[in-house]
């Protein structure tokens, strides 16, 4: 796939954010908890990625039946639980906006550090001015929603 085709993906995937994050949140007002809320949400998710495994049929590595991988992979399922518990709770505390907004500076924060030093293999780019007045920009726009 080129550029904007993935671009075009990704940016759909993002409208997507939002609307989970309202989503759980209201679940969670709904089953009296965010915990419940969070493994709806992944049991959900469970059922969805079975069913598309089970009609694709997609490779697996012989290493995952082994347990012969590396261990930091696991980090995913990890960060997922925790960022989905995280935006359940915070999205009717703070909005769904303020939410993802904070939360995006992070990930353009650490998204900076891990591409600069290629963290867990990612490609390498390196820090420059110009990445770090992105982040910058972003900050202003929290500042500029949150006081209006």
């Amino acid at each position: 796939m080129n550029f904007l085709m993935l671009a075009f993906f990704a940016a759909i995937v993002g409208v997507l954010i939002p609307i989970q994050a309202a989503a759980n949140a209201g679940a969670s007002k709904y089953l009296g908890d965010v915990s419940y809320a969070v493994l709806l949400s992944f049991i959900v998710g469970t059922i969805l990625i079975s069913v598309y495994i089970l009609f694709m049929k997609p490779n697996i590595s012989p290493g995952v039946l082994t347990l012969s991988f590396p261990k930091y992979i696991l980090l995913g399922g990890c960060i997922s639980a925790i960022y989905t518990i995280a935006i359940t709770y915070l999205s009717p505390k703070l909005g769904v906006g303020n939410t993802l907004y904070i939360i995006l500076v992070g990930q353009m924060f650490m998204a900076l550090v891990v591409d600069h030093f290629g963290i867990l293999g990612a490609m390498k780019h390196e820090f420059t001015l110009s990445r770090m007045s992105g982040v910058v920009l972003i900050l202003i726009g929290l500042y500029l929603t949150k006081k209006t």
